[in-house]
């Protein structure tokens, strides 16, 4: 994806650019009375404009209530901190923003707005938008189930760049005491995991924990001899030598990334480990694929 820009951003308060100006002075309409330079967002593909075309407009509404006890909450906080989410649970159409009691709002059709009888603590601002702890946004999910939570707790952890760290998020959750959704969230953190890579990762995870498999360890460091290369494949049984490699699209259409993965399947079927690959259309029905890893256990250890 190329880099999206959002600026400039032109407001209707500012005067300059109005509903019957903008299109002569080159705009685009982003929102009621939100106005983004045509050029200004660059991007690879409709979705990713439309990405960009969203951030636009969280920047511009946040803006709209500088100076003010407003941060971002939820999804809309998680999806600026780049957190990834379920499918069901990403709103790329509406802001949702968090106010303090008695801060005025003004009504508007795609920005639905939360409020808190507790002090707004920001814990980061992303470039002008403010968000308070992720662990804080987690607990805010309209819905989530058990495995959403899971998924979306092992992105604050990722092995690149994380957000938090495990005992951070223990901390930020017993700050929180017993408001709504810190009971689920207590439950789910006992299932998550840090140095995942993606959220399908950790749907393969819950999977093989759904279906009574031990856990799997999550990116081990193993060893190659014959090589002298260490790997980590995406979670492993590791007394058992066996590998579980999720291959999602970044594995397609790549003749280098193909060479690669072929290279480090052979030096680990070289130091005895099975690989077993999966992608995210088998996890629709993943009967097969959890059988064959059932039976391997069974078959290199005699029990699991």
């Amino acid at each position: 994806m190329n880099t999206t820009l959002f600026k400039p951003i032109e407001l209707a308060r500012d005067g300059r650019i109005n509903c019957d100006n903008h299109v002569r002075y080159g705009y685009d309409s982003v929102m009621r009375g939100v106005y983004i330079k045509r050029d200004a967002i660059q991007a690879s593909d409709e979705w990713a404009i439309r990405r960009a075309k969203w951030f636009a407009k969280v920047r511009a509404v946040v803006a709209l209530y500088a100076g003010k006890q407003v941060v971002l909450y939820g999804q809309s906080a998680l999806q600026v901190l780049g957190v990834e989410l379920p499918e069901r649970l990403q709103d790329w159409t509406h802001v949702h923003l968090m106010v303090a009691n008695q801060t005025e709002r003004t009504k508007r059709s795609d920005v639905t707005w939360h409020t808190s009888s507790r002090p707004l603590e920001v814990w980061r601002v992303i470039d002008g938008m403010p968000v308070l702890n992720p662990v804080d946004h987690w607990l805010q999910l309209p819905g989530a189930t058990l495995n959403e939570m899971v998924e979306v707790g092992d992105g604050f952890l990722r092995r690149r760049n994380p957000l938090l760290t495990l005992d951070g998020m223990q901390a930020r959750l017993a700050e929180l005491g017993r408001i709504p959704g810190v009971r689920l969230a207590r439950q789910a953190l006992g299932l998550v995991r840090a140095g995942t890579d993606s959220l399908y990762e950790t749907r393969v995870r819950l999977l093989f924990v759904d279906a009574g498999l031990p856990t799997p360890n999550v990116n081990p460091a193993v060893l190659c001899p014959a090589s002298g290369r260490w790997y980590h494949p995406d979670m492993a049984y590791e007394r058992a030598k066996i590998a579980i490699e999720f291959d999602g699209q970044g594995h397609v259409g790549s003749r280098q990334q193909m060479d690669i993965d072929v290279e480090r399947r052979r030096h680990l079927q070289d130091a005895d480990w099975l690989v077993i690959s999966v992608t995210a259309s088998q996890l629709q029905a993943p009967k097969d694929f959890i059988r064959s890893v059932e039976t391997a256990l069974i078959l290199r250890t005699g029990r699991f």
